[in-house]
């Protein structure tokens, strides 16, 4: 039998020198993350737990809670990564609802890796399959009540930074804004007139029908500033309505959405048809973290009605629950969002008008010959926003400075009219709503109606009802 040869000392060498190496090979590099390293799962490609499941689970968990970058948002669970133009921050979704979004394992291998003995490796799309829809996940993860691209006013009206604010559940992706408090507003001038210099800039070019319209506009910002303080109680229906198409409209929307979000906003069709416009509302707010539903262009069929109990429910409903197409399941979340809806010259239900706020937009003679006087709206949005948004935002801060008064003018929403008449009441707009018994009127399809029965019974000479009081004989 053959003797072991006895190591040399070139061997010996040899040994350490590999040794030394594959010890180089595992030292992170400059800008390794040095992540955090998972135990209990098999090597691929087998999908074996090597340890108690939920204790893998759990373990992986921890990393997501601790890491800030995933949240709990509505039903859906979500990650914070950096916007591919390069525009700060956002989110992006894991799982919506119980459907784990393509690419969630190349996500979470930001956060942690997965070792086996000597061998590394990113988490397996079964692991985050499992992980992602397990129980034990979404009552552990941070959540967020409010997100938003913009400032964010708290429970008590101070703004909130840039970043996640835990105790009210707060996350704003976007620069900071410096709030910038009106000045006093001179009530012999118009409403545009009175606009801070570049929310005047912004709507000067719109042909508002009155003065109210001006305040109502303005009134739409704010309610998108503030949406997250009227999730309970409701806020008003945004309706904007033309004397003729080519007004503008859809862009004084457009323009609304590049204010609150700097994006541009996705739009969803007006259907007659309630069930197929509930499909679109889904379509447009499932994954979608944007502030608004547009829905734009009502239209109704000679001598009908803009009538959507779609729009008129889940407007006011605190959370919105609708049901996926083609699945047992639905889609939840906060209606954080303003709703509002353009048309031209429409007659809208009574429930619409009474929830509804009018923005009317007027013009004598052709549209298509009128000159858009002042800049591109939606090009001085982006290019303004943070000035904009500053000077929205000084509204609230001066009226929260002033002890919060309330707007003296009442609506169906009337704790949502309280809040957002007493900013623009403060800051000069006493016009807010000024216009809506006189809008509900040409709004209200049934008002029409008894008006028109009224005519044909007063020029056919009858039939009359003769209404004897009390104190008569």
């Amino acid at each position: 039998m053959a003797r072991a040869r006895t190591p040399t000392i070139g061997d010996e060498h040899a040994t350490r020198l590999t040794g030394a190496l594959r010890a180089l090979a595992r030292t992170p590099l400059d800008g390794a993350r040095g992540l955090p390293e998972l135990t209990g799962l098999r090597a691929p490609p087998k999908p074996i737990f090597t340890l108690p499941q939920d204790n893998v689970i759990l373990g992986a968990i921890g990393v997501l809670a601790a890491s800030g970058k995933v949240y709990a948002h509505g039903r859906d669970v979500v990650y914070e990564t950096n916007a591919l133009d390069g525009g700060g921050q956002t989110l992006t979704h894991l799982r919506i609802g119980s459907e784990v979004q393509p690419g969630a394992e190349c996500r979470l291998a930001n956060l942690f890796t997965c070792r086996d003995g000597e061998t590394q490796f990113p988490p397996p799309r079964w692991f985050a399959h499992v992980l992602l829809t397990s129980d034990l996940l979404y009552e552990r993860l941070p959540r967020i009540r409010t997100y938003a691209n913009r400032p964010v006013f708290d429970a008590n009206f101070h703004l909130r930074p840039p970043g996640w604010s835990e105790g009210p559940g707060i996350l704003v992706h976007g620069p900071h804004v410096e709030p910038v408090p009106p000045e006093p507003a001179d009530p012999n001038r118009t409403a545009l007139d009175r606009l801070p210099r570049h929310l005047r800039e912004l709507l000067g070019g719109f042909c508002f029908r009155s003065c109210a319209d001006v305040a109502n506009a303005l009134s739409m910002l704010l309610t998108g500033l503030l949406a997250n303080h009227f999730v309970e109680a409701g806020k008003g229906v945004f309706l904007l309505d033309g004397n003729q198409p080519g007004l503008g409209k859809t862009l004084l929307v457009r323009v609304a959405g590049m204010v609150l979000d700097g994006a541009d906003p996705r739009l969803i069709s007006y259907a007659a048809d309630d069930e197929e416009l509930l499909k679109r509302i889904c379509a447009l707010l499932r994954g979608s973290l944007q502030s608004l539903v547009l829905v734009d262009n009502a239209k109704a069929t000679t001598g009908g009605v803009i009538s959507s109990p779609a729009v008129e429910a889940n407007s006011v409903a605190p959370t919105l629950a609708l049901r996926i197409l083609g699945r047992s399941e639905t889609i939840a979340r906060p209606n954080d969002l303003l709703w509002v809806l353009t048309m031209n010259d429409t007659r809208v239900s009574p429930d619409l008008a009474s929830r509804g706020v009018p923005v009317r937009l007027a013009y004598e003679g052709r549209a298509e010959a009128r000159a858009f006087p002042g800049p591109d709206p939606v090009r001085y949005a982006r290019q303004h926003r943070l000035e904009i948004l500053g000077e929205l935002a000084g509204m609230v801060v001066s009226w929260n400075r002033a002890g919060r008064p309330t707007g003296p003018r009442s609506h169906r929403c009337h704790e949502w009219a309280g809040v957002v008449g007493g900013i623009l009441n403060a800051a000069g707009f006493s016009e807010f709503l000024a216009n809506a018994d006189e809008a509900a009127t040409a709004f209200n399809a049934q008002l029409d109606e008894l008006a028109g029965l009224a005519e044909v019974v007063v020029v056919s000479g009858g039939p009359f009802i003769e209404i004897h009081h009390a104190n008569e004989e």
